[in-house]
């Protein structure tokens, strides 16, 4: 008779049932929310120092309300407009999670979620730093061009511009 907890040895036959929880291929995001941080590594020098810094994708309205843009501030793993979902191809806002962020042209808001194709992204990834992308199109990235500092927009940007002062790349934090 099967049992209903989980076993460390490896069967040797498929199970009947599916599993509760499903698997994490492609090491996608599958925690229920997030901060996007972007990537830094020793050697970066931004603003001037070359000491860690963490500044996270943040909405700029306190409600996260449609037209909200998206800017970076310090991170603060406690406020939720800092904090993201990433609901199959779109990212949805904790905050205000009937909001997703699209693109409109180079501008990055947060607008009701839909079936619209500016609001799919390349998937995120929890074990290594990425490039926010719109899927299909290796050239734009979301970025906010220069050394980052408080309240910068985020936008799409050239990837390689983006890449020459180091804010092309974020990771989950």
């Amino acid at each position: 008779k099967p049992s209903n907890k989980p076993s460390r040895k490896q069967s040797r036959k498929p199970s009947n049932k599916p599993s509760r929880k499903p698997s994490n291929a492609n090491n996608l995001v599958t925690k229920p929310y997030f901060n996007v941080r972007l990537f830094w590594k020793r050697g970066y020098r931004w603003q001037e120092t070359s000491r860690e810094t963490f500044w996270c994708m943040t909405c700029t309205s306190s409600s996260c309300s449609p037209g909200s843009k998206v800017e970076v501030k310090w991170c603060n793993r406690s406020d939720s407009r800092q904090q993201w979902y990433f609901d199959r191809d779109k990212i949805r806002s904790r905050k205000n999670k009937q909001m997703c962020l699209q693109r409109f042209g180079r501008s990055i808001k947060l607008t009701k979620c839909s079936s619209n194709k500016d609001q799919k992204w390349r998937g995120l990834r929890k074990d290594m730093p990425f490039e926010l992308q719109i899927p299909g199109n290796a050239e734009k990235c979301a970025s906010q061009h220069h050394h980052p500092k408080d309240k910068e927009e985020i936008y799409m940007e050239s990837c390689k511009l983006a890449e020459k002062a180091d804010t092309e790349k974020w990771v989950v934090y």
